[in-house]
């Protein structure tokens, strides 16, 4: 009996063992289970977070940048909820995030922030002055602040100098311009900083919703412009301050008058600037002003013409701080003509005209503004939890 007692009691003991033994492994099981299935979760809430994200940006492309966001957006075994918060004119902060199964009881939860900027285009202007085969003339103690390329001849009189280096692929007269730097004359042409033209016409068009002129649209009150394309001339006037919101093309002539007549970026674009393109000439010889934002460094205007016109540009005006392109044509600048970086096929200064370069048009960037194309900032991703 005694030996059938301890049989008994060891069955027992064992049994408990394989019970406890199974308990322990069930209760393993059930706790991996239970890890797996919740870092499952977080997964799946991470790539709902992302997946706002990316119908934010497709939403402010598809908006021209009006999305205000959503909440509460159900997406496969989850929601999502995006927020849109304004940076600046051309950047924007994206908030989203994804909530397995829901936002009201989440069994996971995770947040990503990034930021998206509007498309920029970098153009380098290297140079104050950078002309083409027509060379640069100066005349009347005209000057240059800043170093000059010339594809040309550089012909100087009257007192003008070059504050800077010089290089010309011909000459460079002497003893005028007076230049400060060094003279490079019989030097290799250099390529002209390049402009893709039909991008910012297209640009100023992306609402399809272009004014058409008879022959001349004038703007003559305070208002604000862009983007926007005008068939026709466009011409601004009566002291009016002109504010652009992005890209401006105009078909035909562009022209401003009076002192206080004012083109301005605005200063939500920073330090980038926007385009106002001009398929005939641009005559700013009756006052008016360019004016840059006050960031720094400094977000421009990029005046451009595609006129081949020996006179595309005509700038005869102080406070022209703009940065000017007649890369087809010739350029003339006089009187107290003041402007900050100029490319053309040919440029002539007189009257004591003035070019003062921006160093920080060594790698300047040009945005198409709102309505233009929003990508993901490089850099800005940041998982909040």
């Amino acid at each position: 009996m005694n030996q059938k007692g301890q049989i008994i009691v060891i069955a027992i003991l064992f049994l408990v063992f394989i019970l406890l033994t199974t308990l322990a492994m069930f209760g393993l099981t059930g706790f991996f289970w239970r890890n797996a299935t919740k870092g499952l979760y977080k997964e799946q809430a991470l790539n709902l977070a992302e997946a706002g994200v990316d119908k934010a940006i497709w939403k402010l492309n598809e908006t021209g940048g009006s999305y205000p966001g959503e909440e509460n957006t159900a997406l496969g075994n989850g929601t999502f909820t995006a927020d849109i918060n304004d940076i600046s004119f051309v950047i924007k902060e994206i908030v989203s995030t994804g909530y397995v199964p829901n936002a009201q009881n989440p069994q996971a939860k995770k947040t990503v922030k990034i930021r998206t900027g509007l498309g920029t285009s970098t153009i380098s202007f290297r140079y104050a002055v950078q002309v083409g085969s027509g060379g640069l003339d100066m005349a009347n103690s005209a000057v240059v602040d800043g170093n000059v390329y010339s594809n040309g001849n550089i012909t100087g009189s009257g007192s003008s100098r070059i504050e800077g280096d010089a290089y010309a692929v011909g000459t460079i007269s002497s003893p005028d311009p007076l230049v400060t730097g060094e003279r490079h004359p019989n030097q290799s042409s250099s390529d002209m900083p390049t402009i893709d033209y039909q991008k910012w016409k297209d640009a100023a068009n992306i609402n399809n919703d272009p004014v058409t002129c008879s022959p001349t649209c004038t703007i003559s009150n305070d208002t604000t412009i862009g983007p926007k394309k005008y068939i026709g001339n466009l011409e601004i006037t009566n002291n009016a301050i002109v504010t652009m919101d992005g890209p401006v093309h105009v078909t035909g002539n562009f022209s401003m008058s009076q002192g206080g007549t004012t083109l301005k970026l605005n200063e939500s674009f920073g330090s980038n600037g926007t385009s106002l393109i001009v398929d005939g000439t641009i005559n700013l010889t009756q006052g008016g002003t360019f004016q840059p934002t006050s960031a720094n460094p400094k977000g421009y205007i990029l005046v451009a013409t595609t006129s081949t016109d020996n006179q595309a540009m005509q700038i005869s005006q102080s406070g022209a701080t703009a940065v000017f392109y007649a890369l087809k044509g010739g350029a003339v600048l006089s009187q107290t003509a003041d402007v900050s970086a100029l490319v053309a096929k040919t440029l002539s200064m007189s009257q004591s005209s003035k070019l003062t370069y921006d160093f920080g048009l060594g790698s300047a960037s040009f945005s198409t503004g709102p309505g233009g194309s929003w990508e993901l900032a490089t850099s800005t991703y940041r998982l909040l939890d």
